[in-house]
């Protein structure tokens, strides 16, 4: 039987038989995959308490007919402090579950993998920052973190939204009383609302405040290298950024709703990512 090995983060987990596990895990060498670890829930399993939750590990597999076996963990990253910190925690389910509803298997794309990484680093960061200081994290942080990861996501599988110009008649957007269309894929300037009524194209009114915080953290293409220092460039903005609490949650509303529209499907994780915010 052939093996392979590749580091990934475990995005979800599910009881299977007795003793096992069936995970979704989404790998830096070959996109999401899915797979059994054997035994893993026994008392004395030697995969027991190496594939928890957002777990960045070292694997080995071995491929099967109709799925794969992990034979090896080895953890990278436990990211213990987010661990500890419930509501940092909210929104980890959260964009793990965006990373599963918005991907396909073994679709691979190395900014995917990075993009989760670098995310969840800098949860472990707020979270041993709010231990060590303050005891919590400010709102408008964390909330820019998760609309980070929500406009990136969309950017690289390909639902990348119209930020720039009117989605209808093409034109640049101006400030006031603008839309944001799920089905045109982006924001409808307001004369065009005002020609066309508030119809069910028009999901959504736009501020202007949250329409120059998606434009901050899109990403406009490149290879691995121009990514990195995009998102670096990113998390620069929300360490020094100063936007409104209600504009930042406005935003991960507003994006949560065409990441559902395009998926087809509820986030149920969104739910969490709201007690996050309390």
């Amino acid at each position: 039987m052939s093996t392979y090995k590749t580091e990934g983060i475990i995005i979800k987990r599910n009881n299977f038989l007795e003793s096992s596990l069936i995970l979704d895990i989404y790998t830096k060498d070959y996109g999401k995959i899915e797979a059994v670890a054997r035994s893993a829930r026994k008392a004395k399993g030697k995969l027991k308490g190496h594939l928890e939750l957002f777990l960045w590990t070292e694997l080995i597999l071995a491929h099967g007919k109709s799925i794969d076996t992990i034979t090896s963990s080895l953890t990278i990253e436990s990211f213990s402090n987010l661990r500890n910190n419930l509501k940092l925690s909210y929104g980890v389910y959260y964009i793990l579950e965006l990373v599963d509803k918005m991907t396909v298997e073994e679709y691979q794309d190395e900014r995917i993998f990075y993009l989760l990484e670098k995310v969840l680093l800098f949860f472990d960061e707020l979270a041993n920052a709010a231990t060590v200081e303050t005891g919590h994290c400010p709102v408008s942080t964390v909330a820019a973190s998760i609309l980070l990861f929500q406009i990136n996501l969309l950017d690289l599988t390909g639902f990348s939204p119209e930020l720039n110009k009117c989605v209808f008649c093409e034109k640049p957007i101006k400030p006031d009383k603008n839309h944001f269309s799920f089905s045109m894929g982006g924001v409808v300037g307001k004369e065009c609302v005002q020609q066309k009524g508030q119809s069910g194209d028009f999901s959504l009114s736009v501020s202007d405040n949250a329409i120059k915080l998606l434009r901050l953290f899109q990403f406009k293409g490149g290879d691995m290298k121009e990514y990195s220092e995009h998102l670096d460039k990113c998390f620069e903005i929300i360490r020094k950024l100063k936007a409104d609490e209600k504009s930042v949650s406005e935003s991960v509303f507003l994006i949560n709703k065409f990441i559902e529209f395009n998926a087809e499907r509820k986030i149920k994780g969104f739910d969490f990512l709201r007690k996050c915010a309390r």
